[in-house]
């Protein structure tokens, strides 16, 4: 009864694990959760005291599909302020932006308006867990490059040319990546546009939705480095973990009016726009300096010191130093029981010490698992120390 697109999808394993762990806290356990993919932080005052003005001035009726002028036009005078060059000679336009349910609305319905069964969807493993499902909805095929920890988990150019054919039409860059937290460079990112540019039946998609947790300084949004591909590129990203406002569901895309009219088309189709009262917090989060979000990312570095320091007491783990977002991604080869895979350790450590990780296995990882430490200095301490003390 069920369609095959959707009987054949794999269960979010991050949601899975969340319901896992909501469950043995209901018997009174104590779980030490390194799950979530989102900020603790609340989100800005300002996008709270929006919420509220907008509710007394009884802003609740339906939105145009793209999302409020007001908004639209914020987000591209951010992308403008980010590509410079590009906005010397062809800014992007508030007509070119969409805004979504959340980025991973942007990024489904950017693959639902360029895939035709058969097409081709590439990108690297380790990646995020929805991209392979979502190329299955809409019957294209994933080709995916694997990319190794001593080489930060990036694919090199060649890798790229490697795998392009004449049936390639999409290629999807994370940077900063989850589940890694790994980051392109600018001559990465310019010589993986140079390939590009000698395949110009492929799009690019990039998703920089941690654009703004960058420990090193070095993230570079992918058209600051390659502005000539403009014409084939969608920018996602959105204020789930900028703005720690992950479930007021505020995402967007940026890409050629060609691209964007197919999406608000399909968007007026599932959704519509999104909540009024999202877009009016989002207007608020996002008239605020870049500077107000270097408190987060202190936090974040400091507690990316305390989860390194002290899993690096195990030498049975290896960790990945991560240059963006609020993941540590762990190797765990060396201490997986015969024919056991980061799912089943996953299990065991849950079960055996109440600490809660994600596996790899989804990621295209199966010997790995995923902590994030997007959480309070206690449970990163006392997880960490129970993981390097079981694997020991």
């Amino acid at each position: 009864m069920i369609s095959n697109r959707v009987k054949d999808l794999k269960e979010s394993a991050t949601l899975k694990i969340n319901a896992q762990v909501n469950a043995l806290k209901a018997e009174g356990k104590t779980i030490y959760n390194m799950t979530a993919g989102e900020p603790d932080f609340p989100p800005p005052a300002e996008a709270k005291r929006a919420v509220m003005d907008a509710v007394e001035k009884n802003l609740s009726k339906y939105t145009p599909t793209a999302g409020i002028p007001e908004l639209r036009k914020l987000i591209a005078e951010n992308a403008n302020s980010q590509h410079p060059e590009l906005a010397k000679t062809n800014p992007w336009k508030p007509s070119e932006v969409v805004v979504s349910n959340g980025g991973k609305q942007a990024i489904f319905d950017a693959i639902l308006a360029l895939i035709n069964p058969g097409d081709e969807v590439v990108f690297g493993a380790p990646y995020w867990l929805s991209y392979p499902e979502m190329v299955k909805v809409a019957d294209g095929k994933s080709v995916v490059i694997p990319t190794l920890l001593a080489r930060d988990y990036k694919f090199s150019a060649q890798e790229l040319e490697h795998v392009l054919t004449p049936r390639s039409k999409l290629l999807i860059l994370n940077s900063p990546s989850n589940p890694t937290g790994t980051i392109y460079d600018r001559t990465e990112l310019q010589a993986i546009g140079a390939v590009l540019a000698r395949h110009p039946q492929v799009w690019i998609l990039s998703d920089e939705i941690y654009d703004r947790i960058d420990f090193d300084g070095k993230w570079c949004s992918f058209l600051d480095a390659c502005p000539e591909l403009r014409d084939r590129t969608v920018t996602v990203n959105g204020l789930s973990k900028s703005g720690a406002m992950t479930g007021w569901r505020i995402g967007w895309s940026i890409a050629p009016q060609t691209l964007t009219s197919a999406l608000i088309s399909l968007q007026g189709h599932s959704t519509s726009g999104i909540s009024s009262l999202s877009q009016a917090a989002a207007v608020a989060a996002l008239k605020l300096p870049r500077e107000n979000f270097a408190p987060f990312l202190k936090e974040y570095l400091h507690r990316r010191s305390l989860a390194l320091e002290v899993l690096g007491k195990s030498a049975k783990i290896k960790v990945y130093e991560p240059a963006g977002a609020f993941y540590l991604f762990l190797d765990v080869r060396e201490v997986l029981r015969e024919k056991q895979n980061a799912d089943g350790f996953a299990e065991k450590v849950l079960q055996d010490i109440q600490v809660a990780v994600v596996s790899g296995v989804d990621f295209g990882a199966p010997t790995c698992i995923r902590l994030s430490f997007a959480t309070d200095e206690e449970t990163i301490r006392t997880a960490c120390e129970r993981l390097a003390d079981y694997c020991r």
